[in-house]
């Protein structure tokens, strides 16, 4: 007796979800799209961010500091890899919230909760759309940075940059969640996403290694997930560092990626039951 062969076609749900999922990131990009000259200010502004650290590193002559010797490369090149990523925790953490704001002043968050989508592929729509759109100004800063300011990207351990972002786009998303819920709840959270993001960036090595920070402030940033990243993308992007000898860098964020994704996923779904309870979906 044979067996009857097992298909593989996606499920009916799955290929709802994933309809709803290209929906919303095609609706985002439309939306982009329509602002056309926002987009040439916007590059502009990459322009211009890099053109400043570049004339900065130029005024200390280039030169690669004892902090800066394990990713042998100047200040420049150390500084582009730190705001071109950061642009990931920026979008993951500001993302939902700004998104929540938008439909809470439009008054349609209420209703889009009414509709059959579940929440899950909401959030899923949502750090996508936040994912590819953090992906285009990353792209833009390496751009930027290696036809108008010849930094050398030769080196680049591909294995490492996908594993650290990935491991970046899962942590920084479900802290993302946690500060969504937050706005659900009290109507109030954007003063605390911008506070949160600078400090991270401060004491996580964006601009600079954490090297140069005071022994205490060293401390506190063992305590930021972002220090991991950036210190194993520089090292992976400038000296081609594999993933096998970043082990406690790819450790540490995992454990901070097992910790903040169920507490993300829990802060939200209580925030979201809160508000429908309360009845304050449409307030902002």
């Amino acid at each position: 007796m044979t067996r009857p062969a097992t298909s593989h076609a996606p499920r009916p749900a799955t290929l709802a979800a994933r309809h709803k999922v290209w929906a919303y990131v095609k609706k985002e990009f439309l939306i982009e799209l329509s602002y056309k000259f926002a987009f040439l200010l916007y590059v502009f502004g990459v322009f211009t961010s890099v053109a400043t650290y570049f004339f900065i590193d130029r005024l200390f002559g280039s030169r690669v500091v004892p902090d800066l010797e394990p990713f042998g490369t100047p200040y420049f090149a150390y500084v582009l890899v730190g705001n071109a990523f950061f642009a990931y925790v920026g979008a993951a953490i500001g993302g939902v919230s700004g998104y929540l704001a938008s439909e809470q002043s439009r008054g349609t968050l209420e209703v889009l909760f009414a509709t059959p989508t579940r929440l899950r592929v909401l959030l899923l729509a949502m750090a996508v759309w936040n994912t590819l759109y953090a992906s285009v100004e990353a792209v833009a800063f390496f751009f930027v940075g290696a036809f108008a300011f010849g930094v050398d990207f030769s080196r680049i351990n591909w294995g490492t940059l996908l594993t650290v972002l990935g491991l970046v786009i899962v942590v920084f998303n479900s802290i993302g969640l946690i500060e969504a819920g937050f706005i659900l709840v009290f109507k109030r959270g954007a003063v605390v996403a911008w506070a949160f993001n600078g400090a991270s960036a401060l004491l996580g090595g964006v601009f600079f290694p954490v090297t140069v920070l005071p022994d205490w402030l060293q401390l506190i940033s063992a305590l930021n997930p972002i220090t991991y990243a950036i210190r194993a993308l520089q090292l992976g992007i400038y000296q081609g560092t594999p993933v096998t000898e970043l082990g406690q860098e790819l450790a540490v964020l995992m454990l901070f990626a097992i910790a903040f994704v169920p507490l993300g996923l829990a802060s939200w779904s209580w925030a979201v039951r809160r508000a429908r309870t309360e009845g304050t979906l449409a307030l902002h």
